[in-house]
């Protein structure tokens, strides 16, 4: 038999699989010093996802850009799903579960025995897992709002696993100081386990901006001046209570504007469509449902302020990113968001819908104040640096490595 590169790589891949951490380079040899160096094994499988999602895949993108020392194996349902910036380090690893329950738990477990690190993005980490370990918990929403989950079986998960993933975690990364103090208050840990990580603008994002398409947002229903609400449709987002404040601005402001809710059509949906057409806003309030990239960015391009009067954030990424359109933010003023929004907006009491309005009407009626706020965000965005998200990121792996 002749050997070549192919019948090489065939050979090599029929020793150690798809599932296994073995690289081959582009001569098809067998690649040392990406092999000698640590495993990361970094739990993927919410890629595609908005949130979580999203967080992977700018954290893999941004580690490409960096020599991070690590070698990674992504687990995901479907390689097309991963970055198409991303390590030449990388290697990918199907992992089918679904997202909480019993199968995650035993699938990760069992494919991160070749880790000297696992990664979990979310709170849902495996519960026997006993190796390093570093979680990321965004935020306590599912702890401090169980009337939000969708059964009490998904509270009792949500507890347990969490519980578990703090105590055998080396280490763990959140979004916020908000979310930092939370940690440490309820489960009575010390500060010096947390690292707080800055979520930031990816470059898949900042490469997307545009101008705003004035027919695109006339097919989406838009055809006035809009506030934007950017999220999925969670109670504790309260857009319940955004459209609510929006039925108290000004009557004559009103009629002049419409708010735009770009987010998935989920079971909450059926309800505000409901409190729309009750408090007689059916032609003000515009449900776009999940929205495709290029609009997301002529949504973003096209309004004049945007709305997020969550009542939990763990970060609130829709604000930094109308910060880079320059948009002027009305905020709810509690957990993460005064960290995130600064001086760049009007922070507002988000279970009084009267202080909502208030802003609302204040950004309507003012476009110098519309202009200033805008000014402000685009400078602020510039301190959440994609570097800076990697390398910190890397720096908590050496750290947890080393045993901290």
């Amino acid at each position: 038999m002749v050997w070549n590169a192919t019948s090489l790589t065939k050979l090599v891949m029929a020793i150690h699989p798809p599932n296994s951490i073995m690289r081959i380079d582009e001569e098809g040899g067998y690649d040392s010093e990406v092999n000698s160096r640590p495993n990361i094994v970094l739990d993927a499988r919410m890629l595609g996802h908005s949130g979580i999602g999203t967080y992977v895949s700018d954290l893999l993108e941004s580690v490409a850009v960096v020599n991070s020392g690590f070698r990674f194996q992504v687990i995901a349902p479907r390689r097309e799903l991963l970055p198409s910036r991303m390590s030449e380090a990388c290697t990918w690893v199907k992992g089918t579960s679904p997202i909480y329950g019993l199968r995650e738990q035993l699938e990760i477990n069992r494919l991160a025995k070749t880790a000297d690190l696992l990664h979990c993005p979310h709170y849902n980490a495996p519960y026997f897992f006993r190796g390093p370990m570093v979680v990321t918990i965004h935020d306590l929403t599912h702890l401090m709002f169980p009337q939000f989950l969708p059964n009490r079986a998904a509270f009792v998960y949500a507890r347990l696993v969490m519980r578990a993933a703090v105590a055998h975690s080396r280490l763990i990364i959140t979004n916020s100081e908000y979310s930092k103090r939370c940690i440490c208050q309820r489960y009575r840990i010390p500060e010096c386990k947390i690292r707080v990580i800055y979520l930031i603008l990816s470059h898949r994002f900042l490469s997307g901006r545009r101008k705003a398409d004035p027919v695109r947002l006339k097919e989406l229903g838009i055809v006035k001046p809009y506030i934007l609400y950017v999220g999925v449709l969670k109670r504790h987002k309260n857009v319940e209570g955004l459209i609510r404040a929006l039925s108290l601005v000004d009557a004559a402001k009103r009629r002049g504007i419409q708010l735009v809710i770009a987010g998935r059509k989920d079971r909450a949906y059926q309800d505000l469509d409901t409190l729309t057409r009750d408090l007689g806003l059916a032609e003000t309030v515009v449900f776009t449902g999940q929205v495709r990239d290029d609009d997301l960015h002529w949504l973003y391009a096209g309004a004049m302020a945007l709305a997020l009067v969550s009542l939990n954030e763990g970060f609130g990424l829709p604000a930094l990113e109308g910060m880079a359109y320059g948009l002027p933010v009305v905020a709810a003023n509690n957990s993460s968001l005064p960290e995130v929004v600064g001086d760049a907006g009007i922070l507002v009491d988000p279970h009084d819908s009267k202080s909502i309005a208030s802003a609302l009407e204040e950004l309507v009626g003012d476009e110098r104040a519309r202009s200033d706020l805008g000014r402000l965000g685009q400078e602020r965005v510039k301190l959440f640096s994609p570097e800076r998200f990697a390398e910190a990121h890397l720096a908590a792996y050496r750290e947890a490595l080393a045993g901290s």
